[in-house]
């Protein structure tokens, strides 16, 4: 009989929405010098490292952004980018997470100038891949199936309604970590999520119970589901490591699987990936 210890098991998360977050950009929300444009809501609901997707019903498109970022040479009124956002929310655009991340202006989107009416947009975050998130140091889930009192209906509808309805939610202990190394997420995600006032805290997750990265002698055995966080909390102790607990409950289908996510996507390399230092305290966007 085999045993299975708990290093062998990970998650990967992808961060995700489900609701649009609508604002809008004005002439003075475009900062050509730095690239970076900013607008309402931004600062409360993006994190660095989010794939936004921004979208417009205005006819000019989004002139806010030059010809050249889409990969038919014409304005267009959907643009998809990696964002990597300062203390004074303002967005910079980036084709990759890594450079995201590491705020490499070499290869940043360019931003443009318009002129007339201020653009109405949709934003919302849709992350094509799962990223492990690192520094977890254990993690529980559970499933409950609703109870149905059925004593009172005749046998007709007894079978439509005794199976119940299932749900689930869980927890994941982490020590706290702000630095980002390879591809892995950060336990600050975690505690960040939450903060998202207005398109909330979701995420999508695979929670490994055995994985062949690990550990060879079984197929990956996960649970897949959308998450939304409910509940964070930090422990800080002198001369110990701060950690910190995540509560959350699944939102839609949960589901027990054997073998690889279809959204699985292995981890390109190991490069290191450096938080971008903090800005000035007076959140100026003077340089960055």
């Amino acid at each position: 009989m085999t045993f299975f210890a708990g290093h062998a098991g990970n998650i990967r998360l992808k961060r995700d929405t489900k609701v649009l977050l609508p604002s809008a950009i004005t002439i003075d929300d475009v900062n050509t010098t730095l690239n970076r444009i900013g607008f309402d809501g931004s600062i409360e609901n993006i994190l660095t490292g989010d794939r936004l997707v921004i979208a417009t019903d205005d006819p000019r498109g989004l002139v806010c952004f030059p010809a050249s970022v889409w990969t038919t040479g014409q304005i267009e009124n959907t643009f998809s980018s990696f964002v990597n956002i300062n203390a004074a929310g303002g967005l910079r655009f980036f084709p990759t997470f890594a450079d995201a991340i590491n705020n490499v202006r070499a290869n940043e989107y360019p931003t443009a100038t318009f002129s007339g009416a201020t653009i109405p947009i949709d934003v919302s975050v849709r992350d094509a891949t799962a990223n492990i998130l690192g520094s977890v140091q254990g993690y529980t889930i559970n499933t409950d199936r609703e109870a149905i009192d059925t004593t009172t209906l005749n046998d007709k509808f007894r079978q439509q309604y005794s199976a119940g309805l299932i749900s689930g939610g869980g927890a994941i202990d982490c020590i706290f970590n702000s630095q980002i190394s390879g591809l892995k997420e950060t336990s600050l995600l975690m505690l960040q999520l939450i903060q998202r006032i207005d398109i909330g805290s979701v995420f999508d997750c695979a929670i490994y119970l055995t994985d062949p990265d690990n550990d060879n002698r079984a197929d990956s055995v996960f649970y897949e589901f959308t998450g939304v966080v409910t509940k964070s909390g930090l422990s800080v102790q002198a001369g110990e490591l701060i950690t910190c607990s995540i509560d959350f409950i699944t939102a839609g289908e949960i589901r027990l699987l054997v073998g690889q996510p279809a959204n699985y996507v292995l981890q390109e390399n190991e490069d290191r990936i450096v938080v971008e230092p903090s800005l000035d305290f007076l959140l100026k966007e003077i340089e960055d």
